[in-house]
């Protein structure tokens, strides 16, 4: 009879134990889409840091430098907290700009007056865009529980700043 309930009690803990692998509630490794978002979010954080650092000390308009500093802020404490994501997440997020990113900022970089104003301008309308799809889709279809919620809480931030964006790019028509 002991063997039988011994036998009996190991089953059960064996099961339990193997339940408990349905659920992740620690950090741990993440579905590829979630990592590629990870990856594309920060990427986007680091270009827009950079980006408004450029527009900030080349414009001479003060709604530009304004906003500029703005994204420079913003985006500064979202890359913070897309790098404590990522390791949590065990993705490693690189500290470059992605080439097509790198060329971006070395175009904007090149400018400078009326030239800097508009290409920054729609560069962060290009941007705030992409975001905002990407930030949508993350929050409505990602896999990972923690990336939804943070994606969903960037997106109202992000829909701002894309409309003041498009409407000083407007106002310099």
């Amino acid at each position: 009879m002991r063997r039988y309930l011994i036998y009996f009690l190991t089953t059960i803990v064996l099961a339990g134990t193997g339940c408990d692998d349905d659920k992740q509630t620690g950090p741990g490794p993440i579905t590829e889409i979630d990592k590629q978002f990870i990856l594309a979010a920060a990427d986007d954080a680091l270009f827009q840091v950079n980006a408004g650092q450029v527009a900030a000390s080349g414009t001479t308009v003060k709604a530009i430098r304004d906003y500029a500093e703005e994204m420079t802020d913003d985006h500064t404490k979202a890359g913070q907290a897309l790098q404590k994501l990522g390791a949590d997440k065990q993705v490693e997020i690189p500290t470059t700009l992605s080439d097509d990113r790198q060329q971006q900022l070395d175009s904007l970089s090149m400018t400078s007056g009326a030239a800097l104003d508009t290409l920054y301008l729609s560069q962060m309308v290009a941007a705030q865009e992409r975001a905002e799809h990407m930030m949508e889709i993350q929050a409505t279809e990602g896999n990972d529980i923690e990336l939804k919620q943070w994606a969903a809480g960037r997106l109202p931030v992000v829909r701002q700043f894309s409309e003041r964006a498009r409407a000083m790019r407007d106002s310099l028509k």
